[in-house]
């Protein structure tokens, strides 16, 4: 019997999205550390079980797409002596996913695995047996392999959604953006800027998690500190209703006295003469 090259390894792709078909002779082990690329991996025959750093565990058959996160680590166990690796560019997913109105962050995230009987990864795994080989082709014309790049992101980031902490984290950004800012002249795209998301990511993600839109949470912020700044007039100098609405970026008076009414249950007037000094003989 002739000896077999016991490693098989075809690559082909761009920096956006590269294809890597891996051949072996026997069963591996090891691990795969955080790294640079997200990479959607499946195997042709054999099992695999899959670990995350989290303790997450996956056990996978053949035909079953996994998303390794770019951010984690995992360990693998697997007989399998086929598999492809397709590795994503977190910054091409985030400019495509723009494109559509979703995450815009190019920093990598976690994703969330599917179900083995989710009904989402049929489509994925329709593309990808369409369009492996265009991946491979080293001939392929350079709109052609946009186009087919483009096709792959979309359908992945329709299968794979982002993790609940990512989604926390996100959050957790925009809000301390909105504290940090709030008197400074910002808009929904600073916050969704600052969120790692599109505008219309950034929106969802406030009524979703908080029942608001940004701007809406906004403004609340600037009223309670509005409030507090009346109610902390200092003991020298004068302090005007304009002044402060003005401070906090409200530049329609009256406007700014209805929605602190409504707020705090007194007009700002109100609560500038409630915090007078009391100490008058």
């Amino acid at each position: 019997m002739a000896d077999q090259d016991p490693f098989e390894y075809v690559t082909g792709g761009d920096d956006d999205v590269m294809l890597r078909r891996i051949g072996t002779s026997g069963p591996q082990t090891g691990t795969i550390g955080p790294r640079p690329t997200h990479v959607l991996f499946w195997l042709a025959d054999g099992h695999a079980v899959v670990t995350a750093d989290s303790g997450d565990r996956w056990e996978v058959g053949p035909g079953r797409p996994l998303m390794l996160s770019a951010p984690v680590a995992y360990a693998f166990d697997t007989d399998a002596s086929r598999m492809t690796l397709l590795h994503l560019s977190p910054a091409f997913l985030a400019a495509v996913a723009a494109r559509g109105e979703d995450v815009v962050d190019p920093e990598p995230g976690e994703f969330v695995q599917p179900e083995a009987s989710d009904v989402r990864l049929e489509p994925l795994r329709t593309l990808l047996r369409e369009l492996t080989s265009q991946i491979l082709d080293p001939e392929l014309p350079d709109a052609e392999r946009r186009a087919v790049n483009r096709r792959v992101a979309r359908v992945v980031l329709s299968t794979f959604t982002r993790s609940r902490a990512d989604v926390e984290n996100r959050l957790r950004r925009a809000v301390r953006f909105v504290h940090d800012h709030a008197g400074d002249d910002i808009t929904v795209g600073d916050l969704a800027q600052a969120a790692g998301l599109s505008e219309r990511g950034v929106q969802d993600l406030f009524r979703r998690t908080l029942d608001v839109t940004p701007m809406r949470y906004l403004r609340e912020v600037r009223l309670d500190r509005a409030h507090l700044e009346l109610l902390a007039r200092p003991a020298r100098g004068v302090v005007t209703v304009r002044d402060v609405a003005g401070k906090w970026q409200f530049a329609h008076l009256g406007r700014f006295a209805a929605a602190y009414r409504e707020r705090f249950g007194e007009s700002p007037h109100e609560t500038l003469v409630r915090s007078e000094p009391r100490d008058r003989a």
